[in-house]
């Protein structure tokens, strides 16, 4: 699905499309399954091309980087490109069409990947997976002892315990 900029006519064009995105990979490069993906907007002419200014909005399951569950994250956001025919320039706000044609279906999957939190969080109070025994602290208690150790010291775990067995 595309617009396409040459016959949007002096008015403008208004749209409302709902488009399906297909092969997302999350963050941590899992599998997203498909989705459907709502964008919405108007094209207005300029000299040279056309002034974009479109909302996205989403719900793509995540999996959460503490507990490992999935959960729902809604993308809403706006964004604003020039769309020119030629590149005239590295402006970070133009999108070149050399057809005139926006795909739709790829400007929403680049907006969407734009968006995606690095460390996708389900809830800011996660207590994430125990480190010992690989319980999900949000959903039950173990009876694992906490660790105070600094993550620095680690690697010299192994030589600690070689020299108390000494």
């Amino acid at each position: 699905m595309f617009i396409d900029i040459n016959t949007i006519g002096t008015e403008g064009l208004s749209f409302e499309r709902s488009v399906r995105l297909h092969g997302l990979e999350g963050p941590s490069r899992e599998s997203i399954p498909d989705l459907e993906a709502r964008l919405e907007g108007t094209v207005s002419p300029v000299p040279g091309g056309a002034e974009l200014n479109a909302r996205l909005g989403a719900t793509v399951p995540l999996m959460c980087s503490r507990c490992l569950e999935t959960f729902a994250w809604d993308v809403r956001m706006a964004f604003a490109w020039k769309v020119l025919r030629n590149a005239t320039d590295d402006d970070a706000s133009v999108l070149v069409a050399p057809e005139g044609k926006i795909g739709l279906e790829d400007l929403a999957t680049e907006q969407l990947y734009l968006n995606l939190p690095l460390k996708p969080i389900c809830s800011p109070s996660c207590q994430g997976l125990c480190p010992t025994c690989g319980t999900n602290r949000n959903l039950s208690t173990c009876a694992c002892e906490p660790v105070d150790l600094d993550p620095r010291m680690a690697p010299l775990l192994p030589f600690k315990r070689k020299t108390k067995d000494a």
